[in-house]
């Protein structure tokens, strides 16, 4: 079995870890800034624009929807960013170990 890393030396088994990672805090981070604009939106007289989807959403379960929808995209984000930098680990042992 030929790997795609072996001696390329520019592969970095890591990345796809790295950009769940950044993409997944992304998420969490603007769940939970949709959560406090929509607690500060409910305090206030204002008037609100949310996609038509977020306020589905937000009509059937509230600000902590929204938040755990877009917490929860973050943490599989995070998990298949794992998976697949441990996918890319798996393989890159089992081409050292066949040489």
């Amino acid at each position: 079995m030929k790997s795609m890393y072996l001696n390329q030396s520019s592969r970095n088994p890591n990345k796809p870890l790295f950009i769940g990672l950044l993409l997944g805090i992304g998420c969490i981070a603007f769940g939970c800034y949709l959560y406090s604009d929509l607690a500060a939106w409910e305090n206030s007289n204002e008037e609100m624009h949310l996609p038509a989807f977020l306020w589905g959403v937000y009509d059937h379960t509230g600000k902590i929807g929204i938040t755990g929808l877009f917490s929860g995209i973050g943490l599989m984000s995070i998990i298949s960013g794992y998976k697949k930098t441990s996918a890319y680990k798996r393989l890159i042992k089992a081409t050292k170990k066949q040489r």
